[in-house]
């Protein structure tokens, strides 16, 4: 069987000394899509595809009371665990341009309510919600003003057989973790992050075992529970990390994860957390009082924070919230 070009490149045995990974960036996890504007004429049947399949097609009293979509991960004890870290850890972790968006991950509230009602009007033919006044969506702007993480940048590099590499494995992470189908079980590097660290090395280390955890429990986070060893080749110079789309690749899957709660009310995954910001930011729905509602304050997620808010209005009415979408006016 001929190998192809991706595929050799992704054999090349690991050496530390000049290590570049190898090329071109894809998403091996099947929620994972690119951020893709509408077309300008695009048929109309195409958006009702399959329509008795979406969760909206019927919304009866006894239906009602069954659905229940969460959202998976650890959103919080991802900022646990980087207040944990020694400063030298964190510093570097800052450098790879993920420290402002670590610092909005407070306590979230998860309201199931509000993720089954924005699903019932999300459509996965065009990653918009359908809503009395029109279409509308998380865009680009919006994720990177909500969560400090930009839309944009260079693809993210990927190796998928790093996972059969242990030299490699173990000059990125101190020590290989445990695998299962390519993937780390992220809670498993929690213990990588009690190490005592002594050297820039080790330091580094730890760095990229943090952020496998942040990945595997909020910004990527899947059903079930594990991390794609394959971002490790993205996180070999930490210094220059920054470069590369992660905000991309988040909002691509939040789009693909809520598309397919659409259609299947499983609980949805990928960072979740977009579609509640979303609902008090955008759609001023069941905001929650806030001390301060300053403009000027970004990333924008700081404003509802836990500190930040008070009590939350319309905590779980599913109907009341169908009804407030009902009733939105353009201004």
């Amino acid at each position: 069987m001929a190998v192809t070009k991706a595929e050799e490149l992704t054999r090349v045995l690991f050496t530390a000394e000049g290590y570049v990974p190898p090329t071109p960036h894809l998403f091996v996890p099947s929620g994972f899509v690119a951020y893709r504007p509408r077309r300008t004429e695009y048929d109309s049947e195409l958006i009702l595809r399959d329509p008795e399949t979406h969760i909206s097609s019927n919304w009866t009293e006894e239906r009602m009371r069954q659905k229940d979509i969460r959202g998976f991960g650890g959103v919080c004890s991802s900022l646990a665990l980087y207040q944990s870290l020694s400063a030298r850890v964190r510093q570097l972790i800052d450098k790879a341009g993920f420290s402002e968006f670590i610092q909005t991950l407070t306590p979230a509230r998860n309201d199931h309510a509000i993720l089954v009602v924005l699903a019932e009007r999300w459509r996965d033919t065009t990653n918009t919600f359908h809503l009395p006044i029109g279409e509308m969506t998380v865009t680009p702007a919006d994720f990177a003003a909500i969560t400090d993480l930009r839309v944009g940048g260079e693809p993210i590099p990927f190796n998928s057989g790093i996972q059969e590499d242990l030299v490699a494995l173990e000059w990125f992470l101190g020590e290989a973790p445990k695998i299962e189908e390519g993937m780390a079980w992220y809670r498993q590097f929690t213990r990588y992050l009690k190490k005592t660290v002594t050297t820039k090395q080790e330091a580094e280390q730890m760095a990229r075992a943090y952020l496998l955890y942040l990945f595997g429990a909020t910004l990527y986070p899947n059903r079930c529970s594990k991390v794609h060893l394959s971002y490790l080749p993205a996180l070999r110079d930490l210094r220059t990390a920054s470069r590369f789309d992660w905000g991309g690749a988040a909002l691509g899957a939040a789009y693909g994860f809520l598309g397919d709660s659409s259609r299947t009310e499983m609980s949805t995954v990928g960072y979740w957390r977009i579609w509640e910001l979303c609902a008090y930011e955008v759609l001023n729905m069941c905001r929650p009082a806030s001390k301060s509602l300053d403009l000027g304050i970004l990333p924008r997620a700081h404003i509802w924070s836990k500190k930040n808010m008070g009590e939350k209005k319309g905590r779980g009415d599913l109907n009341g919230f169908r009804i407030y979408l009902d009733e939105l006016r353009p201004s």
